[in-house]
């Protein structure tokens, strides 16, 4: 019987050892998709959208100016779109963007918080608010997720 008990001990150490080393290893592989320009002005609706969720303290809205917001034709948004893709066996959940803003971005407007379900992927998009002008939208920005409450960040270029 103590010769039984030690393999099932074994057997149950090596299975724990196995499922710490998935949930280590697994890692989100993430391709910036491009990004598109459009005039806030040729989209009122969306903009004024944008603006009210920013005064009622939406938490999908990341402000990066403190000066009161003009009007439409001011403003330029540009979307970014970015391919996450999960090929491991666990779920990714809680994923976000945190974006290195630069001189003229206003805010950003960030999906609802997505989980990635396991041999997975999906696109991402999240959309920038920035003053009319700015030539270079290529920007910096970290994705992180959790893997069975694990952090994770992977930084990017989205260009």
């Amino acid at each position: 019987m103590k010769a039984f008990a030690k393999i099932l001990t074994v057997i149950t150490a090596l299975a724990l050892l196995l499922a710490g080393y998935v949930v280590w290893s697994a890692n989100a592989q993430v391709s910036a998709e491009g990004y598109k320009v459009e005039a806030a002005a040729d989209r009122e609706d969306s903009f004024n959208g944008v603006v009210n969720a920013l005064r009622s303290g939406s938490d999908n809205i990341v402000s990066y100016s403190r000066g009161a917001i003009g009007g439409a034709d001011q403003y330029v948004f540009v979307t970014y779109t970015i391919r996450v893709r999960n090929s491991d066996f666990i779920p990714f959940e809680w994923i976000d963007l945190t974006l290195e803003s630069r001189e003229g971005d206003v805010l950003l407007v960030k999906p609802s918080v997505q989980d990635i379900p396991a041999l997975n992927q999906s696109l991402l998009s999240f959309t920038l608010m920035a003053r009319r002008g700015a030539v270079d939208y290529e920007r910096r920005a970290t994705l992180s997720y959790y893997v069975y409450g694990h952090y994770k960040a992977i930084p990017l270029t989205l260009k």
